[in-house]
């Protein structure tokens, strides 16, 4: 790490997002229903005394719902597994988001002494929003020359940029950045798979319960 003590707030709209991915917009059973409304609250949350009551709503209905969660399913071949998979997805989800400490990181009152921390990354999607507004108007560039691009935008937009002549003499090489490209395409779960044969993680494949159902489909016979 480059900055091993650098504090990191958590996007709360990307955790609602991961939430949202779970429970579905219109979810059918009450765990959800309830585990919806705490997601929606979550980006409303403004003080110290609105994170705690998040948290105390959050951790009843893990109590409430204890039980049904721990529910299993056997299946035909003798397998087990949760029945209410998506929503053991979300509490295991967000317990990892409460655990590490950086949903409300932006209440830090030691941090927030010289202005506001945002609790959303919406500034840093804008300026992804203008990179990628950039590449599309340069199309048909490869890879190589879309990530030179990117840098020398990025250089362009910084509040005091270097001269052209330290840019090119500085510009990271094409060798740089492919060896760059390389190490995080070997680090990516299908980069694994393909280069050293690791199979991929979970979450990656075919789930058996996108496709049956637990109950007899209703017949028309």
């Amino acid at each position: 790490t480059v900055w091993p003590d650098t504090r990191i707030q958590r996007c709360l709209f990307h955790v609602q997002a991961n939430i949202f991915g779970l429970t579905g917009m219109r979810p059918r059973l009450e765990a959800g229903r309830r585990l919806r409304r705490i997601a929606l609250a979550l980006p409303r949350v403004r003080d110290g005394a609105a994170a705690a009551d998040w948290l105390a709503s959050y951790n009843q209905w893990e109590q409430d719902f204890a039980g049904f969660l721990d529910e299993k399913s056997e299946y035909a071949d003798g397998s087990v597994n949760d029945m209410h998979q998506r929503l053991v997805r979300a509490r295991r989800m967000i317990r990892g988001r409460i655990r590490e400490g950086r949903l409300f990181t932006f209440l830090d009152e030691d941090l927030t002494e010289n202005g506001t921390i945002p609790s959303t990354n919406n500034l840093i999607e804008s300026w992804n929003g203008r990179i990628r507004d950039m590449l599309r108007h340069h199309r048909g560039l490869r890879l190589i020359r879309q990530l030179k691009a990117i840098c020398w935008w990025c250089h362009q937009h910084t509040e005091h940029p270097e001269t052209d002549a330290w840019l090119a003499a500085n510009a990271v090489t094409d060798e740089r950045l492919e060896s760059l490209y390389r190490k995080a395409w070997e680090n990516s779960p299908q980069g694994r798979y393909e280069t050293f044969g690791i199979p991929m993680r979970h979450g990656t494949g075919i789930d058996w319960n996108d496709f049956h159902t637990r109950v007899d489909w209703p017949s028309n016979d």
